[in-house]
């Protein structure tokens, strides 16, 4: 199955350079995401109500080939593009009318038994391999970060617009944490290639966590802390500069 669904730049979603901006492309995949999980009978609600665990996203990689403008209108679409014994990937896409493809993102997920603490596989929580579309919109694939020696860049606290519904840090809440460690107008003028995002610990309301930075201006290396753990990782990669 195929979700799709239409969308447009509103104010509220733009940047400094009046163009979508990072979070909002996001906070447009979750949202279809979480809207095709819905239409399969497999999302957060019914998986936490029905089979006491929840979705839990693990990796996520996306790709900008361009910024859509102020009140461009959008259509987006994704599907569970592939399964493994204890993960789903999902695919989504954001074009314009024309159909140019805007965002790219690839999406590994797994669930958690709230109880346990323990990965379960998906057919546990309702899903089934026929709810997959194994045809992959773009070839994404994930990275290996490594571990090397990052400065310390600032530290934050999780507050309680942070958390979602599983009262834990919304994934994208620790993207934001990121992104604030650039100015408004690197934000705005230069423009990002793609990021990366591995989730490796769960933080909740409360929390106090280090960021760390390997800055190269091309590629980017961040990871986030609480208590000397690793919570996630994320890698940024930016365009390179007109002439």
């Amino acid at each position: 199955m195929i979700y799709e669904t239409k969308s447009y730049v509103a104010g509220s979603m733009c940047d400094a350079s009046v163009r979508l901006s990072v979070i909002a492309s996001l906070e447009l995949i979750e949202d279809c995401v979480t809207e095709l999980m819905r239409s399969l009978g497999i999302d957060g609600v019914t998986v936490m109500e029905r089979y006491g665990a929840m979705w839990v996203f693990s990796k996520n990689t996306v790709r900008f080939h361009r910024r859509a403008e102020w009140l461009e209108k959008l259509n987006i679409r994704c599907y569970v593009s592939k399964h493994t014994a204890l993960r789903i990937f999902i695919d989504t896409e954001i074009c314009s009318e024309t159909g140019e493809r805007l965002v790219s993102s690839r999406i590994e997920l797994c669930a958690l038994d709230l109880t346990e603490q323990s990965i379960r596989t998906p057919q546990s929580v309702g899903f089934s391999p026929e709810m997959e579309h194994p045809e992959p919109m773009e070839e994404l694939s994930f990275s290996r970060f490594g571990k090397p020696e990052l400065e310390p860049a600032e530290s934050v606290k999780v507050r309680s617009t942070n958390i979602d519904y599983c009262a834990h840090t919304n994934n994208i809440e620790y993207v934001r944490f990121i992104l604030n460690s650039y100015s408004a107008g690197r934000l705005a003028s230069d423009e990002f290639a793609a990021i990366e995002m591995h989730y490796l610990g769960q933080t909740h309301e409360g929390d106090v966590l280090q960021l760390e930075s390997l800055l190269t201006g091309s590629r980017d290396l961040f990871r986030i802390t609480k208590d000397g753990k690793e919570a996630a990782a994320c890698l940024i990669e930016w365009r390179p500069a007109k002439d």
